[in-house]
């Protein structure tokens, strides 16, 4: 029989020391002599009731290689014991951090994240865990989650556990598994659905004082969103998390994949888990963000949550506001320039508006087509180039990116509310410098062609100040050539500096605003406002013109920059810093493993 106060095991294991026991099992750290590696022995006394534990977490673990998973190197048999072994992992139980409180919300999709690729493995060689919970999570300096302790595993191809029996760790088992029912690959996924609720509220959603409560609250219970316990959890990952732990199986998600790629759509595309989670487990302490930040005001918790509600609603915030834009743009055209019967003049536009609100490109394209017949059959020299530049603009922007193509209609439209001068801002604001630019400029181009091909003209807004600098507009009888429409801006130059200042203008607010901090946001912006006062003070000299007087700059000016200055109050600076760091924090982790 062997005798832990040996210091030799199976003649090649030195121990070292005792990691802990449990019912039926101790581990140890061990030096292997043969193969000079410290190795982690699980010892598992044999008997006829836990001999089919320990084969059964021997065969599957060996059927396993995966970089979250524990390793099995060796299964040794001798009369009185089983050994397993394994890796040794020099990390920290999830458990333990845990005693700390809740991670951030951006950690704790990192720890699911590579739970979820864990259980891929598992579950593409027919493994169930049957016991994902924090004690059998471990963190590693590295940053990677090591899923650990297949004892109670399942292979699909042997036979099931008897009807009744119940293993597991109660407080994270699925309601099918509570109830001793057959489970599958979805028992995993739920509970990992209960510990990524713990990562991120602290608390489980199921524990109680008794066995009993317990299982009544499994089977029972449905628990608050994450959020509603801690307020920096998304909407959509609350809809993650509630989806992981519904009650019936078929109404979480199928397979563990599934789960991953929801949950890397809320940590974004650019943020590596493992590199993410590098700086915790590099912190002896393992504190949080939360325990070294100042709390956020009530106004900047409002801001971070309003956020939060655009990105997760990001794309019904696009298509609504952008078919509204194209059935009062196509109404407006349709009105100023007849040609449809008037019983679909009101019909068209209804369509066009659930068209890009349904599928945005199909709605786009037809917008476009449904606008060049009226040019056409008013102003024909117009109409080709009109055509002409929608197929360019198609091929190039719109089939890329339909609802954005639409934004250069809105300078014309902030125009007639006297706000025109904050388009190319806005644009540097919220678009990066290539982007913003190209926008700025189309946006320029819309209002002038807006004015030139409006029926009773009052002469385009040169600088969209005031009438003060008119231009020739469209001849009454339409353009007799296309090279008429290339005359206007040939004789008057200034409405193509006009387009190049707009430009500059959403390029150099951009370049300077694109790293997202109040001060660098707040100089762009000024420095896109002064740019526009130079230039539209200066310009007009060199083209033999009388300067813009100041006072009417500044008059159009004001209300546009006091706007959008005050947009910045709205920007969640401290949530978008913090989002920086973890980024840097991965960045970080990178760069030390290349290195």
């Amino acid at each position: 029989m062997e005798q832990m106060s040996e210091e030799v095991l199976l003649d090649r294991y030195q121990i070292l020391d005792e990691l802990g026991r449990g019912g039926f099992a101790r581990v140890y750290k061990a030096f292997d002599a043969r193969m000079e590696r410290v190795v982690a022995i699980k010892q598992i006394p044999a008997s006829s009731k836990t001999a089919p534990r320990a084969l059964r977490e021997a065969r599957t673990v060996a059927l396993l290689n995966h970089p979250n998973i524990v390793t099995l190197y060796e299964f040794e048999e001798t009369e009185d014991y089983y050994y397993l072994i394994m890796e040794h992992l020099n990390g920290v139980v999830l458990a333990d951090i845990l005693d700390g409180g809740q991670l951030t919300p951006e950690q704790s999709i990192a720890v699911a994240i590579q739970i979820c690729q864990a259980l891929e493995c598992a579950h593409l060689n027919n493994v169930i865990h049957r016991d994902i919970k924090p004690e059998n999570l471990m963190l590693l300096p590295d940053g990677r989650i090591k899923v650990m302790d297949f004892g109670i595993s399942r292979l699909k191809t042997s036979p099931p556990t008897r009807e009744g029996d119940i293993l597991g760790t109660l407080t994270y088992m699925s309601p099918e598994q509570a109830e001793g029912k057959l489970v599958d690959e979805r028992t995993d996924i739920f509970s990992l659905g209960v510990v990524l609720y713990q990562v991120l509220t602290g608390e489980s959603p199921f524990e109680a004082q008794t066995a009993g409560a317990t299982i009544f609250k499994i089977l029972n219970f449905d628990p608050p969103p994450p959020s509603e316990l801690n307020k920096k959890v998304s909407r959509r990952l609350d809809t993650v998390v509630l989806k992981a732990i519904e009650k019936y199986p078929d109404d979480r998600f199928d397979t563990a994949t599934e789960m991953r790629y929801k949950l890397e759509r809320c940590l974004g595309p650019r943020v590596s888990p493992q590199k993410l989670l590098k700086p915790l487990a590099r912190s002896g302490e393992m504190k949080r963000v939360e325990e070294i930040e100042i709390p956020p005001s009530g106004f900047e918790e409002f801001k971070e949550r309003l956020w939060s509600f655009g990105e997760e609603h990001e794309e019904a915030l696009k298509r609504v506001p952008c078919s509204l834009l194209v059935s009062l743009i196509s109404w407006l055209v349709f009105k100023n320039l007849p040609w449809y019967p008037p019983s679909l003049s009101p019909v068209i536009p209804a369509i066009l508006f659930l068209t890009v609100l349904l599928a945005p490109l199909v709605g786009v394209t037809l917008f476009m087509l449904s606008v060049v017949p009226p040019v056409l059959a008013n102003h024909p020299p117009l109409g080709i180039l009109l055509s002409l530049f929608l197929c360019i603009y198609w091929v190039t922007f719109v089939r890329q990116q339909p609802l954005v193509s639409l934004v250069p209609l809105v300078a014309p439209l902030m125009a007639d509310l006297k706000l025109g001068l904050a388009f190319p801002v806005l644009m540097g604001v919220i678009f990066p410098p290539v982007s913003a630019g190209a926008l700025a400029g189309l946006g320029c181009l819309s209002l002038e062609l807006y004015d030139i091909i409006s029926p009773a003209p009052t002469g385009v807004r040169f600088f969209g100040l005031a009438s003060g600098h008119p231009v020739t507009a469209l001849p009454q009888n339409g353009f007799a050539s296309i090279l008429d429409f290339f005359r206007i801006f040939a004789e008057q130059p200034h409405l193509l500096l006009q387009i190049a200042l707009w430009i500059i203008v959403g390029m150099v607010v951009a370049t300077l605003a694109r790293r997202r901090y109040l001060s660098l946001d707040t100089l762009g912006i000024l420095a896109g406002f002064a740019l526009l006062v130079f230039g539209y003070s200066w310009l007009p000299s060199p083209l033999g013109m009388s300067p813009v007087p100041l006072d009417e700059i500044m008059q159009g000016l004001s209300l546009s920059l006091i706007i959008v200055l005050a947009l910045l109050l709205i920007v969640p600076y401290r949530y978008l810093k913090e989002r920086r760091r973890l980024r840097s924090h991965s960045e970080l982790g990178g760069e030390e493993e290349q290195a």
